[in-house]
This record gives C-alpha cells, sequence and structure tokens, in this order.
C-alpha cells in the first residue's frame, strides 16, 4: 500500500534543474542530450547565453556549450525539460533500481516524468527517506545526486518537515516570550 502524502507540487523543469546545485552533476545531465541533438538544445538557447567566438551556439565544442545551456536551463522551462527527458532515457538501471527502493519504502514512482501539462509532480518523503538520500545511504553504491533527480522525477522529493517553516518561527517566538 502507498503511502498517502499531501498533495503533489507541480513545478516546471527549469525550478527541477535549478535544485541541482553541482556544476559537474548539472553538466553531466546536460551531456546526453548534446550528444542526441546538439542543435536541438542549442535552438532552445536565447541570445542572453553566446558563446564568445561563435555567432552559433551550435558550432561551438560542447565544453563551451555547457556553461551556456547550463545557465539557461534554469530559466527554460522547454530547455530544462529536453535535457532532463535525454538524460533519463539513459538511465534505465538508475530509474529501476530507486522505483524498487521506494516502493520498498511503501511509495508509489510514477510512469511518467512529466503531467499533461508538461509540469515535474512530486510529494514529499519521509524525513528520514529524504535524508538518506541526501546523505548518499538510500542507494550506497549510486551517486546520490543522481538517485535525488530521478526519485524526483519519479515523483518523491523533500521531506515534510521542510513545508512546515512556520515551527520553527513559533519556537523563537516562544523563546522571546
Amino acid at each position: 500500500m502507498a503511502l498517502n502524502r499531501k498533495e503533489a507540487q507541480e513545478h516546471p523543469a527549469n525550478v527541477v534543474f535549478a535544485l541541482m546545485e553541482d556544476k559537474n552533476f548539472r553538466h553531466s545531465v546536460i551531456r546526453p542530450g548534446l550528444e542526441q541533438d546538439k542543435a536541438g538544445l542549442c535552438r532552445l538557447v536565447t541570445g542572453k547565453h553566446q558563446v564568445k567566438g561563435f555567432r552559433n551556439i551550435a558550432k561551438a565544442p560542447g565544453s563551451l556549450i555547457l556553461p551556456a545551456i547550463s545557465e539557461e536551463a534554469n530559466l527554460s522551462a522547454d530547455l530544462a525539460k529536453s535535457i532532463l527527458e535525454y538524460w533519463s532515457a539513459g538511465q534505465t538501471e538508475l530509474r529501476d533500481k530507486v522505483a524498487t527502493k521506494l516502493r520498498d519504502l511503501g511509495y508509489e514512482p510514477k510512469a511518467t516524468l512529466f503531467n499533461e501539462n508538461g509540469q515535474v509532480e512530486w510529494h514529499t518523503l519521509s524525513e528520514e527517506v529524504a535524508s538518506s538520500q541526501f546523505d548518499g545511504t538510500f542507494l550506497p553504491n549510486e551517486d546520490s545526486n543522481a538517485v535525488m533527480l530521478m526519485s524526483l522525477l519519479l515523483g518523491w522529493f523533500g521531506s515534510e518537515e521542510e513545508e512546515n517553516p512556520d515551527a520553527e518561527a513559533e519556537d523563537t517566538g516562544e523563546e522571546e516570550a
């Protein structure tokens, strides 16, 4: 039986992309898309993020394009969605492992990464499970960043405790009274 959680949070793909703080991991998520459809991804990059020395960003080497695409993916839901689709398509083994682990813990993974509006939906995990993802003990032999991203794409991310910032404020208020 799947755990019943509060309503799912729905966000555009660029919000998911903005959660990735590790630059090297972000670049590793972008690379599969560049390898499969460099021109297509580059068409989604606006003129704000150009590569010095290249009028057409698609003509630049991948190593120079990565920072521009990484920055743009924080702003463009379409670009971020494409990148996440390419990345997840190559991560079937990780997807299976994360889905199995989530099911073992009572969480039901989503069948699709994006809903009918092109948004990513996720429910919150228990604080203990979210901590295990963050510290790398959820699937110890896998990259914790990749595990967290895949879990998020499968519909489960963060902890319930993060949703109640008022609790801390109430504690502070009681001490002052």
